[in-house]
């Protein structure tokens, strides 16, 4: 019997905590379920809070990230724009490199056989021209008879470096020249037609008007520049040579002497105008 009061006891104490537990359990509960409800708006408003910093910190983020995107377009839109300028002046420069100046126009009006040996002679017309091909009305067509159909024309260049041409300067931006003299194949140089009209500016490359001061220093001296490198270089001249194209000639056709901006000379033949097409 006392061992049964004791398990009785027992148990009732087991019974009394689980009780209390329960009791205190619901009590705790109610009393967090009370205060949730007390302060459930101040809960909803911390909660919208955080969650609108969050949402303010992404949107921060991301216009950042924007900014940072646009601002690299704009400094690669910069570096683009820079280099298409340069390219522009790049493709400038090489233009006026290329730049090809009309001279002079050779027609052959003629050419037979002469004498025993039945030399060939050619007749053949030389006229300076402008740059749009025109005649200068103070300087018409000569005329002359070259022993063979090898014509040469014998000439003094000067070409300046590239950057003046480049950069267009007055005196130094294209090469210039001055004609010697015209002779065949089967003639001496020594033999051929004189060219040359000094006290003018040539025509080739010129803009009309008598020679500048700086271009009658450079024929007056030619030979001596063209042999001081030390002098040619302080006039901003890269060569100064004599040259003498030549061209096999036919009857009835035109040629056309060039000299290029940064270049020397050239003897090419002109195109057959077509019917009711003016002569370029």
């Amino acid at each position: 019997m006392p061992g049964f009061m004791e398990n009785v006891s027992t148990l009732n104490s087991f019974v009394r905590t689980v009780l209390a537990v329960v009791v205190l359990g619901g009590v705790g509960g109610g009393s967090w379920y009370a205060y949730y409800k007390y302060n459930a708006k101040e809960f909803e408003a911390q909660d919208k809070a955080a969650k609108l910093a969050e949402a303010n910190q992404k949107l921060e983020d991301a216009q950042a990230d924007i900014a940072s995107k646009v601002k690299l377009i704009q400094e690669k839109d910069t570096r683009i724009s820079t280099l298409n300028k340069d390219i522009e002046k790049l493709r400038t420069r090489m233009a006026l490199l290329k730049v090809d100046h009309r001279l002079a126009r050779l027609t052959v009006t003629n050419q037979e056989q002469r004498g025993e040996k039945g030399d060939l002679w050619t007749m053949l017309d030389f006229v300076e021209l402008n740059d749009e091909g025109v005649p200068y009305t103070t300087d018409p067509a000569r005329s002359f008879e070259i022993k063979g159909d090898l014509v040469y024309i014998d000439s003094w260049v000067v070409k300046f470096d590239d950057k003046y041409i480049e950069e267009r300067d007055l005196d130094r931006g294209t090469s210039l020249c001055i004609f010697n003299r015209i002779y065949g194949e089967r003639q001496q140089p020594i033999e051929g037609f004189p060219l040359d009209r000094r006290n003018t500016r040539p025509t080739g490359y010129a803009r009309g008007g008598q020679e500048t001061e700086f271009e009658r220093k450079i024929w007056d001296d030619f030979w001596a520049i063209a042999n001081d490198p030390a002098k040619a270089k302080e006039m901003g001249i890269r060569a100064a040579s004599g040259e003498a194209p030549n061209m096999r000639v036919q009857k009835g056709k035109s040629y056309r002497v060039t000299l290029r901006a940064s270049g020397g000379l050239s003897i090419t033949p002109e195109e057959t105008p077509k019917v009711n097409e003016a002569p370029k």
